[in-house]
């Protein structure tokens, strides 16, 4: 039985959690203020996330060009004996002339085996050379620029299109009629288009090229690192994640063999699910229907 105590206490329980209390008020202006401050750091946070996203975008992108380019130039230097400031400019000047890169350096690789091959003697490259005006004894203590640029003046001076596609593949391999373009004004034009490489600032640097490479294969290896670590955590979860799978492997032949064996049930489930979705959207109309009406009225 409840004292007058008690009842006196509940009273005021009730009325000090009133709606209308000054302290269930400023409780609920608290709370609002509260939430509208979560909301504007969550905000802040992340126009934050965005504008730190939107610097480092590009700068990314720029580190993975650097990356990509320079480490294709300085190994492709490499491959060709150029220098990395001279295929660069090379590289610009074929361009321009409508060579594509690889064909460039096919071109490069081929001279040179041509160019052992007439210090060797053989009759192919020495009569090619000597078409040119040309002998290996030229060509000796020139740099593969100097020699690529000697024999484009010579090339570019034949007339006849024939034997100037001719001596081009025998000296440049397949390549050689794909750099035609490039041997068009000889020696001076490939010198002009390397010159505006430089004024445009295309010209890369040793330097930038091998710190590219660097970085390069840094980058290979972390994301062979990352790989690894990635094949080890699914090499820790796998037994888990296996006796997960044939659990669930269990319980569907369980739920399928049921479902195989009740299809009067099911069929069944499906036509209630029928029904209560017709009858929802009837008294979906019927109540649009009737606040119709009552608008009317």
């Amino acid at each position: 039985m409840a004292t007058a105590q008690g009842i006196r206490a509940g009273r005021a329980f009730v009325e000090l959690f009133a709606d209308d209390t000054k302290l269930v008020r400023g409780l609920r202006q608290a709370e609002k203020k509260l939430k509208a401050f979560g909301n504007s750091v969550r905000n802040l946070g992340l126009k934050t996330v965005a504008f730190g996203s939107a610097i480092l975008a590009p700068l990314a992108a720029s580190a993975k060009l650097f990356s990509g380019f320079g480490d294709s130039v300085a190994k492709m230097a490499r491959r060709t004996g150029l220098t990395v400031e001279a295929l660069s400019e090379l590289q610009y000047a074929a361009g321009q002339s409508g060579v594509e890169v690889s064909e460039l350096e096919n071109g490069f690789r081929r001279m040179q085996r041509t160019i052992y091959d007439a210090d060797r003697g053989l009759s192919t490259a020495t009569d090619a050379f000597a078409d040119l005006g040309l002998t290996v004894a030229n060509l000796e203590g020139l740099s593969p620029e100097q020699q690529f640029k000697l024999l484009a003046e010579r090339i570019s001076r034949i007339e006849d299109p024939t034997r100037k596609a001719a001596l081009a593949m025998t000296i440049f391999g397949r390549s050689g009629t794909q750099l035609l373009p490039m041997f068009a004004s000889g020696a001076r034009g490939i010198e002009v288009l390397q010159e505006q490489a430089r004024q445009l600032g295309l010209t890369m640097s040793t330097e930038d090229a091998q710190a590219a490479e660097v970085f390069g294969d840094t980058l290979d290896r972390l994301w062979k690192v990352i790989r690894m670590g990635a094949f080890n955590i699914g090499a820790a979860l796998a037994p888990t994640l296996q006796d997960l799978a044939n659990k669930i492997m269990r319980v569907m032949k369980v739920a399928s063999d049921w479902i195989k064996q009740n299809r009067g049930f099911i069929v069944s489930a499906l036509k209630v699910g029928a029904v209560v979705v017709a009858v929802g959207i009837g008294l979906t109309v019927l109540g649009t229907i009737i606040s119709g009406l009552g608008t009317a009225f």
